[in-house]
């Protein structure tokens, strides 16, 4: 008999807590009732998400793997920004596609192959191929309510591809000549293929989902399904033939993948108010924002709700307890955002917004939901001149660092334990009025802190910093550009996503 079981569930809790994090976190594993008890007692609370950020996870432009740019920490367990664990890692041009408290999205949408990871407990998980196209994916995951995920497709507008004359003779030819992006050209597909006829997908019923398990997962009653019945192909996926029909349409059938039941499920959201864009005035927005990306719109996942930055400079806001969606237009209309860097994502008080103008214009606006009324409040208009930010410091050295580029052996080095911790709130920040070298710059919005009112920036090329939005103090990182990065015109960063560690999430494999 183990002694451990004569032992009441306060004494064993109070035995546990004594834990490391990481044993803590494995010793769910030992035994259902030692799990039950870290769970009851909420024993990994305090450690799950240490509301710290860690590093930015970079994807570069025309470079065969995302990069850690990370924070030096003497906490333990330190996190391993390399994820040479994952599958094709170290060989293919996947890339970082999603975040959230902790767990990333790795893959490629071109052979539709991801991968769900977990850097801080190195653990990993492949996702089931989706018999679909053209479509992102995205995370929903809160550690606090339930070890599992889901992930959701949301599907894109296809681009009509214009019928090109085929040349004749070589004078045709020649003025036919230009760049061409087969990527693309393989992404804008005529439409979407139609899903399957949804009576026969639904032939056997809807599954079961436990809801203590799933997060806010609702499942498809019978009366809903006799109602998703009755719903045309069209009506549930949006099929793009005629370029005048709403987008998204009124009832929009997703696809969801649930970590606790390791299957793609359709799942119903059916619009709350009026469609914002049709199909046609969609397809105005380029697929790329800006002229270096991103390729991907972020989304953020808070208080119950999963938001999308969709093309069409509107926002998504699927309510995923309700089935319910809402369509949220951006505080910048389709003619901005193409000489802008929009950027989604979470910060001190919720949901935000942000635009770089011109490299040096920084706008950010705070998205509000007040009775029943929603709304986009400008809180911050900054001009990111010379003068206001800081640039190449002389004196104090780069806090952070670019994971395996410090030493040639491919170890990180430490960089002196006076740099390790970046207190965020004061020390370690660099005042506007020290003497420091200026130059004319370019700014790129990189991500918010998710806990504090900062923003992370890349200064010119591949200069990161962190800035104060409500003191405007700012904070150099140091430099994030590959040591074996090629030269050439196309160098750059596609996506940033700023990390935050989480030590419990229920993946399969171990890295």
């Amino acid at each position: 008999m183990d002694p451990t079981e004569a032992l009441p569930d306060n004494a064993l809790a109070n035995i546990l807590r004594r834990l490391p994090v990481r044993d803590l976190a494995v010793s769910r594993c030992v035994r259902k009732a030692w799990c039950a008890v870290v769970n009851v007692h909420r024993l990994l609370l305090p450690h799950v998400l240490p509301r710290s950020v860690c590093g930015l996870f970079v994807n570069y432009i025309d470079y065969e793997r995302p990069r850690f740019f990370a924070r030096p920490s003497m906490e333990l367990p330190a996190i391993n920004g390399d994820l040479g664990y994952l599958p094709g890692y170290n060989t293919g041009h996947h890339q970082i596609v999603d975040h959230c408290n902790g767990l990333l999205i790795y893959g490629t949408e071109w052979t539709t192959e991801f991968f769900v990871t977990n850097p801080a407990t190195r653990r990993w998980e492949s996702l089931p191929r989706l018999d679909a196209q053209n479509y992102n994916t995205y995370l929903v995951f809160d550690p606090t309510v339930s070890p599992h995920y889901e992930v959701f497709a949301i599907p894109m507008v296809p681009e009509k591809i214009i019928p090109v004359k085929k040349p004749s003779n070589s004078e045709e030819l020649s003025q036919f000549s230009g760049p061409y992006c087969l990527n693309e050209l393989f992404l804008l597909l005529e439409d979407t293929p139609p899903v399957k006829d949804l009576e026969e997908e639904y032939e056997d019923g809807p599954s079961e989902l436990s809801s203590q398990e799933t997060i806010e997962e609702e499942t498809i009653e019978e009366d809903d399904l006799l109602a998703i019945s009755a719903l045309s192909p069209t009506e549930c996926t949006g099929k793009q033939d005629d370029p005048e029909a709403e987008w998204p349409p009124s009832s929009w059938m997703l696809d969801v993948f649930s970590s606790s039941t390791k299957q793609w499920q359709k799942r119903l959201f059916v619009r709350q108010g009026e469609a914002l864009e049709t199909v046609a005035t969609v397809r105005l927005d380029r697929l790329n924002p800006t002229e270096w990306g991103p390729r991907w719109r972020y989304s953020v996942y808070w208080e119950g709700a999963l938001y999308v930055h969709c093309r069409g400079a509107f926002v998504v806001r699927l309510l995923l307890q309700d089935g319910k969606y809402q369509l949220v237009k951006t505080p910048i209309n389709i003619e901005e955002s193409q000489h802008a860097e929009p950027y989604l994502g979470k910060s001190e008080k919720g949901i935000y917004f942000a635009t770089v103008h011109c490299h040096s214009e920084l706008r950010v606006w705070i998205f509000n939901v007040s009775g029943g009324q929603i709304s986009w409040e400008l809180k911050h208009h900054i001009d990111l001149n010379p003068q206001t930010m800081i640039y190449q410091p002389k004196v104090i050295n780069e806090t952070w660092f670019l994971y395996g580029d410090n030493d040639e052996d491919g170890t990180n080095k430490i960089l002196g334990r006076e740099n390790c911790e970046w207190n965020s709130d004061d020390d370690n920040i660099l005042n506007i009025d020290d003497d420091y070298e200026f130059s004319n710059s370019y700014y790129s919005f990189l991500g918010f802190h998710p806990y504090k009112e900062i923003v992370f920036l890349e200064v010119s090329s591949f200069r990161g910093v962190a800035y104060h939005l409500n003191s405007s103090k700012v904070h150099y990182l140091g430099k994030f550009r590959p040591k074996d990065y090629y030269q050439g015109h196309s160098n750059g960063i596609y996506e940033t996503f700023p990390y935050t560690p989480c030590m419990v999430g229920e993946l399969s494999e171990c890295g």
